[in-house]
């Protein structure tokens, strides 16, 4: 369907405005209330013990949700594509449950599990504290987290099929080596976007959060919930400004990190791609000298001879 240059302006100038008025402004609005005070003041507040802690357990969350999520990402994926097995679409069902259900639900649900009185909350007896400290943050933020990996890799596995996976199996090649040297690195892209999705969600979540956490500087208090502490408890207003503009800044810089790890694997393999076809070139121009050499062998017998003479002698007649 074409559009007249009218309407085409008119629906660009409808998308800007309105990413203007829903992102930018507020925002915008959050970077100028934090340094409205100065840089001194906003550095000030985000190197108090309480923000420093806070950074460190939300950076620590994601050190250790990303990894998990990628392995039983990967893994889920591979299943559900590859897999044939009872309950395959109740496996789809469960793994886009985080999407459907509130985090605060969420929360609840993990606190009638592992907190006092609940199925396993005999653990707490051992010394062992799950609901208000850190494990409890831990298992909400896997939970909310837990489809991204799986959702981004999935579509990549369809569309690549399973055809070069074969030929190495033909091969000769191992599971191990199949997946490492095929699937993983035609998997790749899907999969770092998988892995920015999870750690964005990771150092944003708030509502299953603030229903394990006990709120304690230092034990169980992320970035998100400082952010609200200040607002709402504290009454400090800029505080709260600068530990979302620290909380940005930190999103900003994983944003950056991932796109230039692309961009160096991207560059590899259009090099590596060069040389292939370079190489194939260069194989095509000699006349498939090199091929033919590997392919022939020399004859026996009294009046045999080095087999590249003969391919000599048979190119010349």
């Amino acid at each position: 369907m074409r559009l007249s240059p009218i309407t085409r302006y008119g629906l660009r100038a409808i998308a800007l405005i309105y990413l203007f008025i829903l992102l930018v402004v507020p925002v915008g609005l959050i970077f100028w209330r934090s340094f409205e005070h100065g840089f001194g003041q906003f550095w000030e507040w985000i190197t108090t013990p309480a923000a420093i802690s806070a950074l460190q357990l939300s950076l620590l969350i994601v050190v250790i949700v990303v990894p998990l999520n990628v392995v039983f990402g990967i893994t889920t994926a591979l299943a559900l594509v590859r897999g044939r097995f009872p309950g395959k679409r109740f496996l789809q069902s469960v793994v886009d449950l985080p999407f459907a259900v509130s985090p605060v639900v969420v929360g609840v649900a993990l606190i009638l599990l592992w907190g006092y009185g609940g199925w396993f909350g005999g653990i707490e007896s051992t010394g062992f504290r799950i609901i208000f400290g850190f494990p409890g943050l831990v298992l909400a933020t896997l939970f909310v987290t837990l489809p991204f990996v799986v959702r981004e890799v999935e579509p990549v596995l369809h569309e690549i099929g399973t055809e070069q996976e074969q030929a190495a199996a033909t091969l000769g090649a191992n599971s191990w080596q199949t997946f490492y040297r095929i699937t993983l690195p035609a998997i790749r892209w899907g999969l770092t976007y998988g892995i920015v999705l999870t750690i964005a969600r990771a150092l944003g979540e708030y509502g299953a959060v603030t229903m394990v956490s006990s709120n304690f500087p230092g034990i169980s208090q992320t970035l998100t919930l400082l952010v609200h502490s200040r607002y709402t408890d504290d009454y400090n207003e800029y505080g709260a400004y600068a530990a979302a503009t620290l909380l940005m800044f930190v999103a900003i810089l994983v944003l950056v990190a991932m796109t230039l790890i692309e961009r160096r694997a991207k560059g590899r393999y259009e090099r590596a791609s060069q040389y292939y076809h370079q190489d194939s070139a260069e194989t095509d121009t000699d006349g498939g000298h090199g091929s033919e050499e590997l392919v022939l062998t020399p004859p026996h017998g009294p009046e045999a001879i080095d087999s590249r003479q003969t391919i000599e002698q048979k190119e010349g007649v």
